[in-house]
């Protein structure tokens, strides 16, 4: 090869080490992400209580801490989006991600509904993502869902600020996020 054969060949090396790099620094962030998030607790029983609504196709798009809808939270369960499966009962939410463990949410820890326009990978009109506000370890999350239509947003709505109107810390769930 002459010299603008081995020119291409340096900055064809060149690109795969760039490529490799910029590949074991998103593998070493989401390491650092899963590890920091192995906190967020979820409960492991099934809840005893009553099944108030369920819907067996709904989008889980992401959740994120409250107020930062751009930052994915890496927990188990939580880390990757797809169709799934949401239970709300007396006790507590459920979603079933195919793959994944179930989420299950006491009720003690939902704060209560809202809605949303962005998270960190879904775009969608005014208000088209459901929110559920949540706490565990101290910090408020937010876990957000696409339903398939309005009527199924509204009675996930419904559901979830009834659990959240029935705790004791009702008082913190008044406020609903929204964004504009």
């Amino acid at each position: 090869p002459g010299e603008g054969g081995m020119t291409r060949l340096l900055w064809g090396l060149v690109a795969i080490a760039f490529a490799a790099l910029l590949v074991l620094l998103m593998w070493t962030a989401w390491r650092r992400r899963t590890r920091r998030d192995a906190q967020v607790e979820t409960s492991a029983a099934p809840f005893a209580g009553p099944l108030n609504t369920s819907f067996p196709r709904v989008f889980y798009v992401a959740t994120t801490p409250a107020g930062a809808p751009l930052e994915r939270v890496a927990a188990p369960g939580l880390a990757f989006r797809g169709y799934g499966e949401l239970d709300v009962f007396a006790d507590g939410l459920e979603f079933r991600l195919p793959g994944e463990h179930p989420v299950r949410i006491p009720a003690a820890q939902i704060l209560g509904s809202g809605t949303a326009q962005t998270r960190i990978d879904k775009v969608v009109e005014a208000d088209g993502l459901a929110l559920v506000r949540w706490q565990s370890e101290g910090r408020e999350l937010e876990s957000s869902f696409r339903f398939p239509d309005p009527a199924g947003q509204r009675a996930f709505a419904t559901a979830i600020d009834a659990i959240a109107r029935a705790t004791p810390h009702s008082s913190l769930s008044d406020d609903t996020t929204q964004e504009a």
